[in-house]
Parts: C-alpha cells; structure tokens; sequence
C-alpha cells in the first residue's frame, strides 16, 4: 500500500483560506494524494509561523503526530512530510499575554479587520509595538527567521516551499527590499552602546541573499492578480485553484 503523504501548510489568511470551505491546500493535498493538514490562522504573523513549525516538527520527530484544527491528531513520521509555508507582512507580530500568544499588527486597517473571534487581537499600545514594528527591527528579524527554517527542515531532509503571501501589497517585492535595505544601511546609526562593529551590525544586504530563493521567486498575489481576490481582499475560489496549480508545478512529491 502506498504510503500516504502530509502536506503541512502554515501561513496568514492567504493560506488558511479565509472564508472558503475549499483552499489550495486541499486541491494540492488531493493531487498528491495527501492529507491536508493546514495550521494556518487568519491574521497570523511571521513569528507564530517560525514558532509553530519549529514545534509541530519537533513533536512529529518526538512523539510521532502532529495536529490540525480539521483533523485533530495525525499519525506521521518526518519522512511522511511536505511543508509549505506562507510568509506574510513582516510588520505583524505576536506577543505573549497569561500563557497564550495573540497575533497583532500596527497597520491603518486595524479598526476594518478586527473580528473579535478570541483567537486574534489586533488591539496594540504603542509603547509596546511601534518598537517591534520598527522596519530595521522587523526585517532583521524576519530574514533571520526564514533563512533559519529553511535551513531546518533542510538539515531534517523535510520537502518544502516557501513562498510570499502577498507583501507588500501590489509592490515588487524584490524592489523594495532592495530599495528599504539601502535606506536603513545608509541612514543607521553612527555608534554603538555596546560592544560590535557599526559597519557590519545590520549586514542586511548579506541577510537578503541569504533569504531562501523560493520566496523570491513565489509571490501569491503578484502570480494570481488583483483580479483573483475578493471584496475582502483575499484570493477568491479562483484564485486559489491558480496557486494550486501553481505549487504542483514547482514542486516533488514523489
């Protein structure tokens, strides 16, 4: 009997599939005669991503299962694996609040997008975010992140494909990170409180090529067009039937 794969996707709203009973993850799941084991959350951050991967594969390598919310605990081996991930805004964050972590962001649309579901708090002070969402801080800390999972489920042989949900949004996104890294680089500060090199303290033109070459070359958005999105603006049911067909291209299932 053929042994039956898991496609472990993780991302924001883009790969939950926000408001449809059918996402790409479950026509891909289908092509490659998978499970569809989607963790994904609306409104969810780069660093619930980078921490909830890290945990459901250490718990697959530990204790041989790994859940999600449409099919509770599932039986699986490393080996059993493909991973996709969806990274989003790098402006999102996550914050630790009485032994749970809350999803939020410091974005204009705040007000629009606050569902008040429980499971997101898009509520902020400013004393506490602006410094997060600090566009040197953020990018250090989001290409830390992707070129550190990369290099994770690399090292554990684990088939995977990362790719740029939509940021920044209806922009090239290798011209702007081009352009802001050139900005931050000149425009750093001059001295150091503590001990280390100015010149090389940031070094995000080394960090950008470092950035794994899938999320270069996948952008969610930019690949199925404005056209293919919703009211909300989110990939329509279109839309995802694309980027389906779009990640069974790129990737080996086999």
């Amino acid at each position: 009997m053929e042994k039956v794969k898991v496609l472990y996707t993780i991302g924001d709203s883009f790969v939950y599939g926000h408001g449809l009973e059918s996402r790409w993850s479950t026509t891909l799941s289908k092509r490659i005669g998978g499970l569809d084991c989607n963790v994904s959350l609306t409104g969810s951050s780069n660093d619930r991503t980078f921490r909830t991967t890290i945990r459901d594969i250490s718990r697959i390598e530990s204790e041989g299962k790994v859940w999600s919310e449409t099919t509770d605990n599932i039986v699986c081996n490393l080996s059993d694996l493909v991973v996709i991930v969806g990274w989003t805004s790098p402006f999102r964050f996550e914050w630790f609040h009485q032994g749970e972590y809350y999803q939020s962001r410091l974005w204009s649309q705040e007000k629009k997008w606050n569902y008040n579901d429980g499971r997101i708090d898009y509520k902020f002070s400013d004393e506490i975010s602006k410094p997060i969402v600090n566009e040197l801080n953020s990018l250090i800390k989001f290409f830390t992140q992707i070129i550190s999972l990369k290099n994770f489920l690399d090292n554990k042989n684990i088939p995977n494909i990362f790719f740029n949900c939509f940021f920044p949004f209806g922009q090239s996104a290798t011209e702007y990170y081009k352009k802001i890294i050139d900005d931050l680089e000149q425009n750093k500060i001059s001295k150091l409180r503590t001990f280390d090199n100015i010149d090389t303290y940031y070094s995000l033109h080394a960090l950008w090529d470092c950035v794994p070459r899938d999320y270069k070359e996948l952008n969610h958005l930019e690949f199925i067009g404005e056209k293919n999105l919703d009211e909300s603006l989110h990939p329509t049911p279109r839309g995802h039937k694309l980027w389906s067909d779009k990640l069974f291209d790129y990737g080996n299932y086999d």
